[in-house]
């Protein structure tokens, strides 16, 4: 197992950590239609790692060292499938961007309940919700955030229990307009987290969507985790790791010599800040820091 980087952002790379059942894969290929691929992941309180991709078992289930323990979500979701939260109370949340929902589900994969309207989509651009979303995030007091997504520009605020609060965004490049809100992430200060992958920057909200800064110096980022200590970004620049305060402390890919494992489209962290990394070429790597 190769170690990458130095002081202290040193880490065991294991590529294709997910050990799946005989005949199983992550993704498919040949066929139209958006790559069908691991897309993101969330860690359990006890620790299991839950992975969403595309393909024919939507939501697979491993233990910390790789192992297969169960899947979930056969036939329940598109081919377009996008984004996977688990929430404090252990609830899974699915967006899928193909069916223009966000579902919740109990550890399981029991459906708890639905938000939008499944294959029904959302006037583009400014509209309600949801128009393909991509990604959910959680405020302290309970509030749900869904970035929304490919067809919209938006982003929504819900009540925990599921009323909608409060929309913002629209199509731009200025502070609070989106080409494509592809992720979102709540800090410990409840501080907003946005991806605005095609304008190459991450924009920071308060929930009742002030804007807050720019953080640009990103190529098409695609997700990011927040450590203890860290922010991890993951996106078309590979994986940097910074402070609080926006100071880069490490970076690996794209030249590294590992880089197939740092075209990223998902990111997450254990409770030891172990990486987890969804990837476009149909695998999940693990970076376990030393």
């Amino acid at each position: 197992m190769p170690t990458i980087g130095s002081g202290k952002h040193r880490y065991d790379f294991q590529r294709d950590w997910a050990k799946l059942p005989r005949g199983w894969n992550l993704g498919e290929t040949g066929h139209p239609g958006p790559p069908r691929t691991s897309v993101q992941g969330a860690t359990a309180a006890n620790g299991d790692i839950y992975v969403l991709c595309r393909a024919a078992h939507p939501v697979l289930v491993f233990d910390a060292e790789g192992r297969f323990i169960t899947s979930w979500g056969e036939g329940q979701f598109s081919a377009f499938v996008h984004g996977m939260t688990i929430d404090r109370a252990g609830r899974v949340w699915i967006a899928d961007s193909g069916l223009h929902t966000v579902t919740c589900h109990q550890p399981d994969g029991t459906l708890l309940q639905t938000l939008g309207t499944r294959n029904g989509a959302a006037p583009t651009f400014y509209g309600r919700p949801f128009n393909m979303p991509t990604g959910t995030a959680f405020t302290a007091d309970g509030d749900l955030f869904v970035s929304d997504g490919y067809g919209n520009r938006r982003v929504h605020r819900f009540s925990p229990m599921g009323e909608l609060k409060q929309s913002w965004g629209e199509p731009g490049s200025g502070p609070g307009q989106f080409a494509l809100v592809h992720f979102i992430g709540a800090d410990a200060e409840d501080t907003l987290y946005i991806c605005d992958r095609e304008n190459h920057r991450i924009q920071l909200f308060s929930p009742t969507a002030d804007h807050l800064a720019d953080w640009t110096g990103f190529h098409m980022p695609s997700d990011l985790a927040f450590g203890r200590e860290a922010i991890y970004v993951a996106g078309g620049d590979g994986l940097s790791i910074w402070t609080p305060e926006r100071e880069k402390l490490a970076q690996f890919g794209p030249d590294d010599p590992h880089q197939g494992a740092f075209n990223v489209h998902g990111i997450w962290l254990d409770a030891e800040e172990n990486i987890y990394l969804a990837q476009f070429d149909r695998a999940v790597s693990k970076l376990t820091r030393r």
